[in-house]
């Protein structure tokens, strides 16, 4: 029930990158022709007007020229034939000539069009402006006066109805938006095409990442083919491919080893136990087979419990508390330990601390006396185990040397492996389960250290490099 609830609350917050494409594609064709159509419908219209204000202030220039040469009101208003004419090529204008007192001497003969007043006349003379006569509506006007020979002042008005401007201006207006409206559904079909031609290969890429399994890990996403703006996500996935076919690998040998070494003790309880319930034993027989199986439940219950941890350090779930460590005095607490089995070897601690270290300080005792162990281990016997701490460049070095048999080189990078022996005649030891190093290196890596190893010459050194006491580490930056 909770799968399928999942399910659909992941299928409700999903959605299509196609159809955003496509709809982003749509919304920019819309937008884009609407400001284009905009732009052409003001420009139209700022042509035509300026058309009409041409027409009007040439029809004014020339009336007041010929008023002009008729000299007088009454040759002026007698003559009103001679401008009426030059009025039939210009249907859409309409004009009146006043006297000085304001009356009509000559105005245009159309029915129900005189002009009889043109606006509120403030603007300029020979200036023309939109106006909206009773007779006529929505226009432009112009007007000027002119002082005949005989110094009487007549006006000269002029109107053009917008009318004829109107309509090809709302014709326009419907062509630009059965443009647009063409235009954004075209844009959205093509957006469509290419939007799905140019997400194929993620499709492709997502089929391709479903064919790989855990048995199928070797596969990896082709990045030379895939388009440049896929890489950022090709790159990342091979590599999570790489460490999960590492990680699998891993776990398949973790766990092979780990079967291993817990069949080991289950056999040495069982047949010892059969062997004893064979026929019938004393007290101390049953005593020393109880006995051996203690022991061998101590060495299970270990392994667990060292497993137990190595799970929490890999997911971040061991807390982290930080102090800062005298050197020198955890080196002569933990020699202090391993004394006793420091002189049935005839071995010499040598203890150089020049640094301090910021660590926890459980793990970091815990670190070092894997590592002082299996010093003492491989030591030769009368020799030194050296205990160094010394700065270097941004880190803190804490280093332990032994001199001993060399680790061969073809095992260097593998001792730091869970289960990982270099000697296989003792795979069956039970104080070495080869998780001392790995313990070490989880620890490191949740400080945000390393853990290195150098080998030759008889000498075999591990270094533990701690962040500088300035870094902070927590458990989630561990992670």
């Amino acid at each position: 029930m909770s799968v399928s609830v999942s399910t659909t609350a992941t299928t409700r917050g999903a959605y299509s990158l196609l159809r955003r494409l496509i709809a982003a594609f749509t919304i920019v064709a819309v937008l884009t022709l609407s400001l284009a159509g905009a732009l052409l419908y003001h420009s139209l219209a700022n042509q035509l007007r300026q058309r009409d204000d041409h027409e009007i202030s040439v029809k004014l220039d020339e009336f007041l020229m010929e008023a002009r040469q008729f000299g007088s009101v009454q040759d002026v208003a007698r003559e009103g034939d001679v401008f009426r004419e030059q009025m039939l090529s210009h249907p859409a204008i309409t004009f009146a000539i006043l006297d000085g007192r304001g009356n009509a001497l000559v105005k245009s003969d159309k029915p129900g069009q005189a002009l009889t007043y043109i606006g509120p006349g403030k603007s300029a003379p020979r200036q023309p402006y939109s106006c909206a006569p009773p007779t006529i509506g929505s226009a432009r006007c112009v007007f000027a006066d002119e002082s005949l020979p005989t110094g009487e002042v007549i006006r000269v008005e002029l109107a053009h109805a917008a009318n004829v401007r109107d309509a090809v201006l709302h014709q326009y207006q419907g062509d630009v938006w059965l443009v647009i409206m063409g235009g954004s559904a075209l844009m959205g079909l093509l957006g469509y095409a290419i939007a799905k031609r140019g997400l194929s290969p993620v499709k492709m890429m997502g089929q391709r990442i479903s064919r790989i399994e855990a048995h199928k890990l070797g596969e990896r996403l082709e990045i030379d083919t895939a388009p440049v703006e896929l890489h950022d996500i090709a790159v990342p996935v091979n590599r999570m491919l790489d460490r999960l076919e590492r990680a699998f690998a891993r776990l398949s040998q973790f766990s092979s080893d780990l079967a291993h070494d817990m069949r080991t003790p289950l056999a040495n309880m069982i047949s010892a136990s059969q062997v004893t319930l064979s026929r019938q034993r004393s007290t101390e027989e049953y005593e020393a087979l109880i006995d051996s199986n203690i022991e061998e439940c101590e060495r299970l219950q270990r392994m667990i419990e060292t497993m137990l941890f190595l799970a929490r350090v890999d997911h971040a779930q061991e807390p982290l508390k930080l102090a800062d460590l005298d050197c020198e005095v955890e080196f002569a607490k933990l020699t202090s330990y391993f004394e006793p089995v420091a002189e049935n070897q005839n071995i010499r601690f040598v203890i150089e601390a020049v640094a301090p270290v910021r660590a926890d300080p459980m793990m970091f005792r815990r670190a070092l006396s894997n590592l002082v162990s299996n010093a003492l281990e491989h030591a030769s016997a009368s020799s030194t185990v050296s205990l160094r701490a010394y700065a270097c460049g941004k880190d803190i070095v804490v280093a332990v040397t032994n001199s001993g048999p060399t680790i061969p080189p073809e095992h260097i990078g593998k001792i730091f492996d869970r289960f990982y022996r270099i000697n296989a005649a003792r795979q069956g030891s039970a104080k070495n389960m080869g998780l001392g190093l790995a313990i070490v290196k989880s620890i490191m890596e949740l400080h945000r250290g390393r853990i290195d190893v150098a080998s030759d010459f008889g000498l075999t050194t591990f270094t533990l490099s701690f962040p500088a006491p300035d870094v902070t580490v927590t458990a989630d930056t561990a992670a």
